[in-house]
């Protein structure tokens, strides 16, 4: 069995909190593991090594996986939306795209989660040693290279907005998408995941951290999830310098994308 769908991205832009649901509905078949890098790491492990990360596959309509790292990834030198349209001809391709400026402050405030090393980096530091943290918001450009390729219909763009404003009319959106029952409510529509600041190193708590990693593993998504945001920490606003100068960086990127979905991004540029 290989995948129908896929979710190419981007990065801190919800597609955790979408595959989790996926996983919940009946009709979908979701791999053990998130992220399985195929297309931009292991593409020279070939198509079998891919199959066989979907042999539990139990006859589910839709099977999917979640790289958030393919849409960005047009820029590296594998070109992942041939490798995808060679494979996967008639695949369907879901993007969720997040306010480019937020979306690399939250990348910022996840890789100092993550990583000791970041501890004392300030955003403006971690774009300058890290250009590929701008880089990875310029959608506008990603989604034509697969577009270039694949016809529209076989593309959902959504934007993460919507996660907040309407999440259970999102999923809706997905599952009607790649053709699976759209009236299932998983009950974990409402949910807040992977969320820097519940992350261990920003976490109020370390032990809370791993009590609430353990509860996900157990799929106690619920409980989980609450206990995670007990933990949060507030995350500081950025400056207003930085913010003008990164809204200032991509207003003609989302202007163009605007066009290309047809969506009012005015907000992004405010």
């Amino acid at each position: 069995m290989l995948p129908n769908f896929l979710v190419i991205g981007a990065p801190r832009s919800g597609t955790t909190w979408i595959d989790e649901n996926l996983r919940c509905h009946p009709d979908v078949f979701m791999p053990k593991r998130k992220e399985l890098h195929f297309f931009d790491r292991h593409f020279d492990r070939g198509l079998p090594y891919y199959e066989s990360l979907f042999a539990d596959w139990a006859g589910q309509k839709a099977a999917g996986e979640a790289t958030p790292d393919y849409l960005h990834g047009v820029y590296s030198k594998n070109n992942i939306p041939a490798h995808i349209k060679k494979c996967l001809p008639n695949v369907k391709l879901i993007a969720c795209l997040r306010n480019p400026v937020e979306r690399a402050y939250s990348r910022y405030w996840n890789s100092k989660a993550k990583f000791d090393h970041n501890a004392k980096l300030t955003f403006e530091d971690k774009l300058h040693a890290k250009p590929e943290f701008i880089q990875e918001g310029f959608y506008f450009d990603q989604l034509v290279r697969f577009l270039e390729l694949f016809p529209s219909d076989q593309m959902l763009v959504l934007l993460y907005d919507d996660i907040r404003d309407r999440p259970g009319t999102f999923m809706k959106d997905i599952y009607e998408f790649i053709g699976v029952d759209p009236s299932i409510h998983t009950g974990f529509e409402h949910a807040r995941i992977n969320t820097a600041a519940g992350k261990r190193n920003l976490a109020k708590s370390r032990l809370l951290w791993y009590v609430s990693r353990a509860l996900s593993r157990a799929n106690l998504h619920t409980a989980a999830t609450r206990l995670s945001q007990f933990n949060s920490k507030p995350i500081p606003t950025m400056t207003p310098e930085t913010r003008q100068r990164l809204i200032e960086v991509y207003r003609e990127s989302n202007q163009k994308l605007g066009q290309l979905i047809n969506r009012d991004l005015s907000i992004w540029n405010g």
